[in-house]
């Protein structure tokens, strides 16, 4: 027992990943109690298992369709798996130290700060108090505002509103996806509705763009309730840049694309809304107002490559994350330039970040060139199908083309290890299996190679 604990939680990346899968695990067998799950409808392990690590990831890719398979109580426990995997559980297991007022030793700091994608042990505790109050402030106000407003747009009755919006609310700032909409068609039901879509976007954009920077407004209401001088540091003006920056962007292509193509019949603010929304749940959510199927394959291919990118780091949001993608593009623009260093508000990023950067986006392309070459094998669909089903997986996005319920076991495996290691990411993938003191002293001497 001792040696397999070493070997499990020897250090703390291996009890940060098994963690996780203990977790996953425990949601997979409360999805199968029979209390979960509707009379006359079944769920099998692999699909309790796909359904929890899809929570887990906040991905949304489901082989089941939720409100016709899951009862109030396994739809409540879905819920609570998608709250518990988005804002990481790592961080909720911290209330617990925190109301107990226990000490949060080096240990437990260092696997606070790899669950959220922190720099430094600095600071931690007091980070994750100012984001636990805004998650909390952030999701109840979405409650009211989208129960009242369910109920008196005359959508459901009072009972209802206030069950659709307590998951909705949590999927949507969790990013994962998940709906228990009537039609179970994600958001087809509010195409038309823009106070909903608003409403949606506000709580993917909260929860997508980073918890440093929702911390980080805490401080700033504090500072100009105080009237004090508050002013937000160069990580949070880069996330917030790059996330809206992406977004833009990713819209007005978006617009450009489908405007003589699924947006020629539409009107100029029906056009707007379909690119504002789909180019940001792409990177993030994974809900939909239309069918991913009407846009043309340069948008589909597209939309993959934007799930691979994903969201801020620490986030409810997967992908490689938008820092990643920032510093090694600068990293091959400092390359080609001759340049010694990668320079961002004149301030120069560690070489050692770049690397890192280097290894997320290698290995993220090999994870996902890996699985779709094994689906191609095993499943019969086409290449952008498959790549797209990937790609959503692992930046836990969970759009799809229509294939995911028709996946055989080995296809709904491959796409449950890429969202789990979509979850945890790619570093702590690499770094699982190193000790804590990192590799051997000896130095060899050094060669050089022709490459390129």
């Amino acid at each position: 027992m001792k040696k397999l604990r070493k070997f499990f939680f020897g250090t703390y990346i291996r009890g940060f990943v098994v963690s996780y899968f203990l977790f996953l695990m425990t949601g997979a067998i409360m999805l199968k109690l029979p209390i979960s799950i509707q009379d006359g409808q079944s769920l099998s392990w692999i699909d309790a298992i796909f359904v929890s690590v899809s929570g887990m990831s906040t991905t949304g890719l489901t082989t089941v369709v939720v409100k016709d398979v899951f009862t109030i109580f396994g739809q409540t426990v879905l819920a609570f798996i998608l709250q518990f995997g988005g804002i990481g559980l790592i961080m909720f297991v911290s209330i617990f130290w925190l109301l107990t007022r226990k000490k949060i030793s080096f240990r437990e700091r260092t696997m606070i700060m790899t669950d959220q994608n922190q720099i430094g042990r600095s600071g931690i505790v007091r980070f994750v108090k100012n984001v636990l109050i805004m998650i909390i402030s952030i999701e109840i106000v979405g409650f009211l505002v989208m129960s009242s407003y369910l109920y008196f747009a005359g959508y459901f009755d009072l009972g209802s509103s206030m069950f659709q919006a307590f998951f909705m609310t949590i999927s949507m700032f969790t990013n994962a996806g998940f709906d228990i909409s009537p039609g179970g068609d994600s958001l087809f039901m509010y195409n038309t509705d823009y106070f909903m879509q608003s409403l949606a976007m506000t709580l993917m954009v909260l929860g997508a763009i980073g918890f440093w920077p929702l911390a980080e407004l805490k401080e700033w209401f504090g500072a100009k309730r105080k009237k004090e001088k508050f002013e937000f540091s160069l990580f949070t003006k880069i996330l917030v840049s790059m996330h809206l920056g992406l977004w833009l962007v990713s819209a007005v292509t978006v617009y450009l694309v489908e405007f003589n193509g699924y947006f020629a019949d539409k009107d100029l603010i029906e056009s707007i809304f379909y690119s504002l929304f789909m180019s940001l749940t792409t990177r993030n959510a994974g809900f939909a107002t239309l069918s991913m199927n009407n846009l043309s394959q340069t948008i589909q291919i597209f939309f993959g490559i934007l799930m691979f990118i994903g969201s801020s780091p620490n986030s409810a949001g997967g992908g490689i994350r938008t820092t990643t993608f920032l510093l090694t593009i600068l990293g091959i623009l400092s390359f080609s330039k001759g340049k010694e260093q990668v320079i961002i508000g004149k301030r120069s990023v560690k070489s050692d970040t770049i690397y890192k950067s280097m290894m997320v986006v290698i290995g993220a392309g090999m994870l996902i060139l890996t699985g779709t070459l094994i689906m191609s094998y095993t499943e019969p669909f086409g290449f952008r199908e498959i790549f797209f089903e990937i790609s959503s997986a692992f930046g836990t996005t969970g759009l799809s083309l229509g294939i995911t319920s028709s996946l055989s076991v080995v296809g709904k495996i491959v796409l449950i290890l890429t969202m789990f290691i979509g979850r945890i990411g790619i570093l702590a993938l690499l770094l699982m299996f190193r000790g804590d003191r990192g590799g051997s002293s000896i130095k060899y001497p050094e060669i050089d190679m022709i490459v390129g």
